[in-house]
């Protein structure tokens, strides 16, 4: 959103024009561990929210929605148990836009994996995470998504 003020300042007969644009970003995580069917493509909500500054992300249905065309960079992590996986994509109105890889099934530790994904965004595109091939993910705020307009 993009707001405009004006000043006038009489001593100096001058108007002055101030835009400034609200910040888009956000930071959330999940409270609760998800446990999913590993062939199941599962949308990730995001449940609870470090910062929504702009109002985008949607805590309940866990999609961002752009208020305003522009650069837009998203992040996702992802902690996984051993012997556990979550390959999961970030995606725009639907298409797969990037991918993420936390195979954790010959690990003896937890794994801890993200990725970063720089997009292009129109007004009211969405954005979201979902999972690909998926059956564990901690919760707890281990696991986050953050994004921001550039």
């Amino acid at each position: 959103y993009i707001y405009t003020r004006f000043y006038f300042i009489p001593d100096i007969c001058s108007i002055y024009f101030v835009y400034f644009v609200e910040p888009i970003a956000f930071n959330v995580y999940n409270t609760h561990d998800l446990r999913i069917d590993r062939n199941t493509h599962l949308n990730v909500v995001y449940n609870a929210v470090y910062s929504n500054h702009g109002n985008a992300y949607n805590p309940v249905n866990g999609f961002l929605t752009a208020p305003s065309p522009g650069l837009y960079v998203f992040s996702w992590t992802s902690c996984v148990p051993p012997k556990k996986m979550f390959d999961a994509e970030i995606l725009v109105n639907g298409n797969r836009k990037g991918l993420g890889n936390c195979n954790n099934e010959g690990g003896s530790g937890n794994a801890n994996c993200g990725n970063t994904v720089p997009l292009l965004l129109e007004t009211g595109d969405k954005v979201n995470i979902r999972t690909v091939v998926a059956d564990y993910l901690f919760g707890g705020g281990w696991s986050s998504f953050k994004g921001w307009k550039v």
